[in-house]
């Protein structure tokens, strides 16, 4: 049993990182409430205006290089070549520090023509200058994750990550307060509008900028402990060759140029989104621009930030799977690689179907806690559109697996594909279809699921992997369903009985019954059983506990 529980450490490795995950999105709902309160629909419009050009920006000197290092330090250390793998690091370092002060400088100086010319709303462009800083900071902070990461740990990564998200919503929520009403002040003395939204935006993004510095001093901290042990893996090292820095450059740039495209297709869309919606809305139905604003805000800052809960538990799954399966396929375990797929995927849809149900069924009381004046739109597009939870998942996932088996460019094609697909698709209902906003939130949908199609053909094609379909789809399908009628009867029972409709009892009862009876549908229907409990955090106990209720 020991030996299972060691093969499936990144399970481990990935559920305390999907923790921690669970903690900053958690903190990012807490927080955005009373930040969308202060600044409103169009202050987070702006907000989320500049975050998307960002985001772009943030792939190019955060995901694609960390993750290069993650997967090099993995194998260097599998193979005992400690020399080479920290001169991975020390190269990553370099490497991130040129690359963040280029993107920083790009987002600062190039902040008016982005929010301007390109998303066509130039009021998102005091927010967006505030995430030049933030570029850098996050470049370094990468490469420390990365390092961490590929030597088999997560922990100083879910650390900071919290680190990161608490100093950002308290900096935000204190710094959109203060710049909102230096804002209105503005606005009244010059008789202008919208610029408190807009300085208010540009507080929220200030506080981005101090959780990653918080992060990056704590990282900072615990590397400067972990070089004593750096040192002496070093010094344990016998093999003689040691790989040149040029050498590590080329491997670290031809194995994140992949990852950095893949990345940037599946993040783009949401900014090719921001741009064909305003320009249709704005160009052809002639809406407003503060109302455009305002409908994107809804979309971005309600339902995304809602549907990207459950995704974090696959993204922080697939960053300990790109080192764990680089290591094993450099051993040559291809056996194994298999059956940590199957773990894999299933372990992602056993969590991301019942939230998807979760947050259909209880879409409005949700709501109704979380933000003030929900509207029918936020309420239509977290019921209809939840299964974006499930899709996005599965996709990100699958994306680690061929990244993990070294087929880094797959995941760029696909992404290809499904960009295409999404923008036609987007176009055509926004413009002919009069879909609005619900035709902003298909498009991203089909996007995703034509990755997770095109993903699992490749991933079949290499490994001759077979899905299992009955455990990993239809039973937690089934146990879902189930829950989400009894959640629904249970949570509108409660509030019926006390008669407020803003009221947190009946959701947080509504939800433990609905994770309880989950839990045990899985169990009597077979849906997970006793090894994969031991491949959990802690399994050991919890398989005991349960054989004692005769679950097991």
């Amino acid at each position: 049993m020991k030996k299972k529980r060691k093969r499936s450490n990144f399970i481990v490795q990935g559920s305390i990182l999907a923790i921690a995950s669970i903690i900053v999105r958690l903190i990012g709902l807490v927080y955005r409430i009373p930040l969308t309160n202060v600044i409103g629909d169009e202050g987070m419009g702006y907000y989320s205006y500049a975050y998307e050009p960002y985001a772009v920006m943030l792939l190019l000197s955060y995901h694609g290089l960390p993750t290069a290092v993650s997967k090099l330090v993995a194998e260097k250390n599998g193979e005992g070549r400690y020399r080479s793998s920290y001169r991975v690091f020390k190269t990553g370092m370099l490497l991130a520090v040129v690359i963040g002060a280029i993107t920083g400088a790009l987002l600062w100086f190039g902040a008016d023509f982005i929010a301007g010319a390109l998303n066509h709303q130039p009021m998102s462009s005091y927010a967006l200058k505030v995430l030049g800083p933030t570029l850098f900071i996050l470049s370094i902070m990468g490469i420390l994750r990365g390092y961490f990461q590929g030597t088999g740990t997560m922990v100083p990564t879910a650390v900071s990550q919290i680190l990161e998200a608490v100093v950002n919503a308290i900096i935000s929520v204190v710094a959109a307060t203060i710049l909102f009403v230096e804002g209105k002040k503005f606005d009244l003395v010059t008789g202008t509008k919208s610029f408190a939204e807009a300085y208010g935006a540009a507080g929220g993004t200030l506080g981005t900028c101090a959780g990653a510095l918080a992060a990056l001093l704590f990282l900072l901290f615990v590397y400067s402990i972990y070089k004593k042990i750096i040192r002496k893996q070093i010094r344990r090292d016998r093999v003689k060759e040691v790989e040149s820095y040029g050498r590590i450059t080329r491997i670290l740039f031809l194995i994140s140029a992949p990852i950095v495209l893949s990345s940037i297709i599946m993040n783009i869309g949401t900014s090719v989104d921001a741009a064909i919606f305003s320009r249709i809305m704005q160009g052809y139905f002639k809406i407003p621009e503060a109302e455009v604003a305002a409908s994107w805000g809804i979309f971005t800052n309600k339902y995304k930030i809602l549907i990207m809960v459950p995704v974090a538990i696959a993204t922080a799954l697939a960053t300990s799977i790109v080192p764990d399966f680089s290591e094993e396929m450099a051993a040559g375990h291809e056996n194994r690689v298999v059956n940590k797929i199957g773990y894999a995927i299933r372990f992602t849809m056993i969590v991301a179907i019942p939230c998807a149900v979760g947050l259909s069924v209880l879409a409005t009381p949700i709501l109704n806690l979380l933000f003030e004046n929900v509207q029918k739109t936020d309420i239509y597009l977290l019921r209809y559109g939840s299964v974006a939870a499930v899709v996005y998942s599965l996709s990100t996932v699958s994306n680690a697996i061929l990244q993990g088996i070294n087929q880094v460019n797959k995941p760029v094609i696909h992404a290809g594909i499904g960009l295409v697909v999404h923008v036609i698709l987007l176009a055509l209902s926004v413009r002919f279809l009069h879909a609005g906003i619900y035709g902003v939130m298909v498009a991203y949908i089909i996007f995703a699921l034509v990755i997770c199609i095109f993903n699992a053909l490749e991933i079949r094609r290499i490994l001759r992997y077979r899905q299992e379909l009955i455990r990993t789809f239809l039973l937690p399908t089934v146990c879902s369903a189930i829950m989400g009628a009894v959640v629904f009867g249970i949570y509108f029972g409660l509030q019926k009985a006390i008669g407020k409709e803003k009221f947190f009892f009946p959701v947080l009862i509504s939800i433990i019954i609905g994770t309880l009876l989950y839990g045990i549908l899985l169990l009597v229907l077979k849906g997970i059983n006793e090894n994969d409990l031991y491949n959990i955090p802690n399994g050991e106990r919890f398989v005991i506990f349960l054989k004692k209720l005769h679950l097991l």
